[in-house]
């Protein structure tokens, strides 16, 4: 089918949109890998997910537009949009969205702290001397346990020598045990 030359530079112009936005929708990526540390293969993963992706709408616009010819200005157009907005505006763009998500990012943060602070001071009132009292009690606790134990070991011995002694007979001069007869 023979393109008339506007129709062909309207393609051109479109090629060119779709190679920035491409450009635009990897410095979100590239963002993104800014703020939540990735490793190589969820780079990669992440590369070739959306290579699929931008295949399949590089694919379709060009379904829509050229009735599914593949022209060589299209491809050059992407290319050249791609490159214009990676050499012109890629890294002030990353700069530009790194700074204002650093903003956000301390606003949210102060917010969070501004809400839980009235949480933190009645911690410090109620939890702290709570906790005190508590490591008091428990500290008193252990020590009569620690008594206790020390005096259960020796009702245990006392019983266990009456319990012998209970069991002793005498015959003649000699002590024996009644259950050593059994």
């Amino acid at each position: 089918m023979i393109l008339s030359i506007s129709y062909q530079f309207k393609i051109f112009l479109i090629s060119l949109f779709i190679g920035f936005i491409l450009g635009l929708f990897y410095d979100f990526i590239k963002i993104f890998r800014k703020f939540i540390l990735h490793n190589n293969i969820i780079i990669n993963i992440e590369d070739t997910i959306y290579w699929l992706f931008m295949s399949i709408i590089i694919f379709l616009i060009s379904l829509y537009q050229n009735n599914g010819e593949i022209r060589i200005f299209f491809i050059l157009g992407i290319f050249i949009g791609m490159i214009l907005y990676i050499t012109l505006i890629s890294s002030l763009f990353i700069k530009l969205s790194t700074k204002i998500i650093n903003i956000f990012i301390r606003l949210i943060l102060f917010i969070f702290k501004a809400i839980s602070m009235p949480f933190l001071i009645l911690f410090n009132i109620i939890i702290k001397p709570l906790k005190f009292f508590y490591n008091i009690l428990k500290n008193i606790t252990k020590k009569l346990l620690q008594k206790y134990m020390f005096c259960a070991k020796i009702y245990n011995k006392l019983r266990s020598i009456k319990f012998y002694l209970k069991n002793l007979t005498i015959k003649g001069d000699k002590l024996y045990n009644e259950k050593s007869k059994k």
